[in-house]
């Protein structure tokens, strides 16, 4: 209880049961997964976060999440072309 009233003050909830209903949100929506998406917690140093609102304040993203999934599927795409070419070299594909 003292950690969750502790998380009132430093989270600025109302109160407990705003985290209580926050936390069962949080879990009926990660467990009740509908559609080709999948909803993941995502733990960075304060450091990194710093660094992505930084971006957010230039106007990147529109928000903090937006950014981190312009990041992934930039890094995935990036990933793929490298496979794909290196499976086109391996191939003798040009």
């Amino acid at each position: 209880m003292d950690q969750l009233e502790d998380l009132v003050e430093s989270f600025q909830y109302e109160n407990v049961s705003d985290i209580v209903r926050r936390a069962i949100d949080e879990f009926i929506e990660r467990n009740y997964r509908k559609g080709p998406t999948t909803k993941i917690d995502l733990v960075l140093p304060k450091r990194m976060i710093q660094d992505l609102e930084k971006d957010l304040d230039q106007g990147t993203a529109i928000s903090l999440d937006d950014l981190i999934r312009v990041i992934l599927r930039d890094y995935t795409l990036n990933r793929m072309n490298k496979e794909i070419g290196e499976i086109s070299k391996e191939g003798g594909i040009e």
